[in-house]
């Protein structure tokens, strides 16, 4: 797959280099990816001398990663101070949809550099390195150190593991490439304690999950001859068990492993007109490319989307289009 770039990692080093603030954000609801690589990425930036450096992203860091170093330093717009930093860097996503009220901070730096692994038509930025042969961020930010020759403290060990893994599904996704197993290999070489970050990250369930994930599996619905499963999270479920928004991450995945199912697709119910739209798909099926549509993105076997609908009318817009292409294809 081609890079869209402007700008090579000896590039991207160069303009941190250069920098005297920055300000490093990612994606609305941030996954493993998005949280590990605005950490390493923190850890690069001091570590080449940049005085002023702030974490910001548009919602609280899940409870999954809040254990992570450096994690709480991690600041959401209503916290953060109005300063005008000289660079905005933005990973994991290419795209100003995706970054929510962190997205003013950017467009008020002096220069905007994007690090991305997600295909994008036009990434934003004034210089960026958008590759989608990379399987995480955390892979591309790695190699950033490595350009910049700068050497991967224990805890950025951690949060570049955290990154790799989570988007590659535990290294089990079709994204996971010869050279994901090297980079980790290298973290696992500083001494990391791989079974417990794995635990904690893909194992671990609070009682008020069990809850939500009890209620989803209760609701789940076939169609297209079993390849399409659905089921769907209501504001009263997040309400009844205690739980918090981001307790309904990873759900998905246990409609996803019916041994039929091509695409599993989760409604979460925002609000009275929003819904959000998690899919999961194997066997060719894009799930990116399909909700595009929809103002959506992510990876081919993994994406996600905001509509602007109640959530009934969201699950019969999306089944209507979803159904007959993977009927076709089943």
């Amino acid at each position: 797959m081609t890079p869209m770039s402007n700008v090579d990692l000896a590039g991207a080093v160069a303009r941190l280099r250069t920098a005297g603030s920055v300000v490093i954000t990612s994606h609305l609801d941030p996954d493993g990816d998005a949280i590990g690589s605005t950490l390493a990425l923190a850890d690069l930036a001091r570590a080449l001398g940049i005085r002023e450096v702030q974490c910001l992203n548009n919602d609280p860091v899940p409870s999954l990663y809040q254990w992570l170093p450096g994690a709480s330093q991690i600041e959401t717009p209503e916290s953060a101070g109005n300063t005008v930093r000289d660079l905005a860097v933005v990973v994991d996503t290419s795209v100003w949809d995706r970054l929510g009220a962190a997205g003013d901070a950017v467009r008020q730096a002096r220069e905007v550099l994007v690090l991305d692994h997600h295909l994008a038509d036009a990434p934003i930025g004034d210089r960026f390195l958008v590759d989608p042969g990379y399987a995480a961020s955390g892979e591309l930010v790695m190699e950033l150190h490595d350009a910049a020759g700068v050497d991967i403290r224990g805890e950025t060990a951690e949060a570049l593991y955290v990154a790799i893994a989570t988007d590659t599904g535990g290294f089990r996704f079709s994204n996971t490439t010869p050279r994901t197993h090297r980079l980790a290999a290298r973290l696992v070489e500083m001494g990391l304690d791989v079974a417990a970050i794995s635990e904690r990250i893909f194992d671990g369930m609070s009682p008020t999950k069990f809850e939500l994930l009890r209620r989803a599996l209760g609701r789940a619905e076939f169609a297209a001859d079993g390849a399409v499963v659905h089921s769907a999270i209501l504001q009263e479920d997040i309400q009844a068990a205690q739980a918090g928004p981001d307790e309904v991450d990873g759900l998905i995945k246990y409609l996803r492993n019916v041994d039929s199912v091509q695409v599993a697709i989760m409604f979460r119910e925002l609000d009275d007109t929003t819904t959000k739209v998690s899919m999961r798909s194997r066997n060719g099926f894009n799930s990116a490319e399909f909700l595009q549509q929809f103002g959506g993105g992510g990876h081919a076997l993994a994406a996600g989307a905001t509509l602007a609908l109640p959530l009934e009318e969201a699950r019969g817009v999306l089944l209507d289009r979803v159904t007959p292409i993977v009927g076709e294809t089943s």
